[in-house]
């Protein structure tokens, strides 16, 4: 290459390192003495600005020199852990701000004005933790760019009408851990199009509030977990239309009446837990036969395997029936449905024995746990329709004796072991000894000490050692019996 095309490569090269850095709009925070004791860090979207554990003053001084620098997105301001009851009008007039958190510093009073002038750029609001009595809707109403508010953790004792009219755009509100015992009917007024998420958990809610939640045709989660719900009825959840996700954990629950889901028929995980249920209806789920996937019923009680209410579920993946009062596995308890489920939660039950045909219905089943039941005894043939898909299998704190009809939980673990299933690994599983009256570590007992006399052929993954054996010792036999029947049978 010549010198002449080396320089004129060298000047094209400079000419576009300089168009691109021209063309790049590179943050700069103020000097550290401006906003001290606030912090200013530059990010690839903009400043990153942190207040905690000071005072208005300080905020006030960060604030104006920040304002000094007009042109500067503040993709984060952080105000933590500060003493900031009241937010001051015009606070953050002149700034431009993308996500604003006003977490932990004791607000009770937001000024009409403070936050109108960051409308047009702010799309998260985070005011957790904080002692707000009510929703600053005069406050909010400008924020029309505003993808989610977070007001966990406050004092609010209700949702009045047409309490965030003007977040047009709000997809994600989060109440969680306040104080509502009522909510108006007209309380999602304006963001009824767009809302995609709510939560209403850790509140004082008594009924579900069908007249307001009707309204809400796109939301797709919606969380009422840790309230005092006693019912639930039919028509509780009718409007909610594209529901996905439902959560009703930890209330007062006992019963799951008929039809009480038929109008949200696209969910896909309902969230049952920590109530106290002792009878589902038979077409409790009626309506959720087509999406239904994910059902936790752990922590309720429940005395038997429900499963003619689930029957129709043909597509149920996963079923947490931990923490119930089950003592029977009925042989045709996951019949009609099973065939889709890959997750099964059976922990602290009181089951003691397991039916023949207990798992003959889950062809996908891929995490099993028994733990802490009753059980002594688990024969293989139980295990047989289930075990080559299984990848997680979990039955300690059970009374298991150690005899041979445990011999496929350890060969099972040694294959396991070649594929380094760690969490399986470090799960030690006790069986006792009848004779000795010890306890012993399943993975590592001897094949003597289970009374595997005459069984004591290591099995490989795939059995094949052993299949090996029997087809081999048949086909001697039968090649020895044709050779008698050919010998009796000898024409004269």
């Amino acid at each position: 290459m010549s010198v002449a095309v080396r320089g004129a490569l060298l000047v094209v090269l400079w000419i576009c390192m300089w168009v691109g850095t021209a063309g790049q709009n590179v943050a700069q925070c103020p000097p550290d003495s401006d906003i001290t004791p606030c912090a200013c860090s530059c990010k690839k979207n903009g400043l990153d600005v942190m207040c905690e554990f000071t005072d208005p003053h300080h905020i006030n001084k960060a604030m104006a020199a920040l304002k000094e620098r007009p042109n500067e997105v503040i993709f984060y301001l952080k105000l933590r852990h500060n003493s900031l009851h009241k937010l001051p009008r015009f606070v953050f007039l002149g700034l431009d701000i993308r996500h604003l958190t006003i977490h932990n510093s004791s607000l009770s009073v937001i000024e009409e004005s403070s936050l109108s002038s960051i409308g047009k750029g702010l799309t998260q609001l985070d005011l957790s933790q904080n002692l707000l009595s009510a929703i600053p809707s005069v406050a909010l109403r400008d924020l029309h760019h505003l993808l989610i508010l977070n007001l966990n953790h406050n004092r609010i004792t209700s949702l009045h009408s047409r309490a965030f009219e003007g977040l047009d755009t709000l997809e994600i509100l989060s109440l969680y851990e306040n104080k509502i015992t009522s909510i108006d009917e007209d309380a999602f007024k304006g963001v009824d199009k767009k809302l995609k998420r709510l939560n209403l958990g850790g509140n004082a809610l008594t009924r579900i509030p069908t007249e307001a939640l009707s309204k809400l045709d796109s939301l797709k989660k919606l969380e009422m977990q840790e309230n005092d719900i006693s019912f639930i009825k039919e028509g509780d959840f009718e409007g909610l239309r594209n529901l996905d996700s439902l959560g009703l954990a930890h209330n007062h629950l006992k019963e799951v009446p008929a039809r009480v889901f038929s109008h949200i028929t696209l969910l896909n995980s309902l969230e049952l837990d920590g109530n106290n249920i002792a009878h589902i209806d038979r077409e409790a789920f009626y309506g959720l036969e087509e999406n239904l996937q994910y059902l936790r019923l752990g922590d309720n009680n429940i005395h038997s395997i429900p499963n003619n209410a689930l029957r129709p579920l043909h597509r149920l993946r996963h079923l947490d029936l931990r923490a119930n009062n089950i003592t029977v596995i009925p042989e045709d308890a996951f019949t009609g449905y099973g065939d889709s489920i890959t997750f099964l939660n059976l922990q602290k039950n009181d089951i003691k024995v397991l039916p023949a045909m207990a798992f003959e219905n889950l062809n996908s089943l891929e995490t099993l746990n028994l733990q802490n039941n009753k059980l002594t005894h688990i024969p293989e043939e139980i295990m047989e329709p289930i075990v080559d898909t299984l990848k997680v299998v979990d039955i300690t704190d059970n009374p298991l004796v150690c005899d041979c009809e445990l011999r496929w939980f350890r060969d099972w673990l040694r294959n396991l072991r070649d594929k380094d299933d760690e969490m399986m690994q470090k799960k030690r599983t006790i069986c006792t000894v009848p004779n000795e009256h010890r306890e012993f570590n399943l993975q590592n007992l001897p094949l003597d000490k289970m009374n595997c006399v005459g069984k004591n052929l290591e099995r490989t993954s795939s059995g094949a050692a052993t299949l090996g054996v029997i087809i081999t010792g048949f086909g001697l036999a039968a090649i020895a019996a044709g050779a008698s029947m050919q010998h009796r049978w000898r024409p004269l």
